[in-house]
């Protein structure tokens, strides 16, 4: 006699792990997707040098970490906070893509003022993709039983998120600044000074929240992947040969 009970059982279990496996797969290609879109979209030499890489790389950075959205929301997608954070992410990160075209524009033409409106959105949508990414990864670690990582993750992407809110305010405050048509002599030279830095102070202000994001993804994926072992041992230990006795 077959036990309906224990088949359900272990037809849902099954469903939980393969469930995690795509939770890896998606948590690997964000670890690889935002050094590279940082590279990508930050390093201006790339589009002098080589054009069509100049175009490409910034699309396929962040077509991975939509990628790794699309996995990782597929984890317990009854858990209604979970699935809205990932579909504020996906929609911040398709935003992202819409606007990555324009960095290729606005090197040919920078003094087009919708090219350099365009380049400065996508730079402000980039600071809010990484801020709900960290929301994203703290929802993610209260679900993963794991009481270190609940308090190293709630603690770093609470400092992750109050650094990136405050680069924001900065910017916005940057843009109004230029708004007002007579400015005094030092803060228009100050202005100008930060205009000629911007693709070096863009790394500098970006590389600590995307280093911080980066060691907190890993160190999810690498919990999960130091059980993942023995949860598909459990489980295939449990699995009962057909066959009539």
């Amino acid at each position: 006699m077959i036990d309906v009970t224990n088949r359900s059982s272990l037809a849902l279990k099954k469903s939980i792990l393969k469930s995690v496996g795509r939770l890896i797969r998606g948590l690997s290609a964000l670890f690889w997707g935002l050094p590279l879109a940082l590279l990508a979209e930050a390093h201006t030499d790339l589009y002098a040098r080589a054009r069509e890489m100049g175009v490409l790389l910034p699309l396929l950075a962040n077509a991975m970490l939509l990628f790794g959205l699309f996995q990782i929301g597929k984890f317990q997608p009854q858990e209604r906070i979970w699935s809205k954070a990932v579909d504020r992410s996906i929609l911040i990160g398709v935003l992202n893509m819409g606007l990555t075209p324009f960095l290729f524009f606005w090197h040919d033409f920078p003094l087009i003022p919708f090219y350099s409106f365009s380049v400065a959105l996508l730079f402000f949508c980039g600071l809010t993709y990484l801020y709900h990414l960290n929301f994203l990864l703290k929802r993610l670690a209260f679900m993963i039983p794991d009481e270190t990582l609940r308090h190293d993750t709630e603690l770093f992407s609470g400092l992750n998120r109050r650094m990136l809110s405050m680069m924001m305010i900065c910017i916005l405050l940057y843009h109004l600044v230029w708004l007002f048509s007579s400015l005094p002599a030092p803060v228009v030279f100050f202005l100008k000074m930060v205009e000629n830095a911007r693709p070096w102070l863009t790394v500098f202000m970006v590389v600590m929240p995307v280093a911080m994001t980066m060691t907190m993804v890993w160190k999810i994926k690498e919990i999960l992947l130091d059980n993942f072992y023995d949860w598909s041992l459990e489980i295939n230990g449990n699995v009962e040969p057909d066959g009539s006795g």
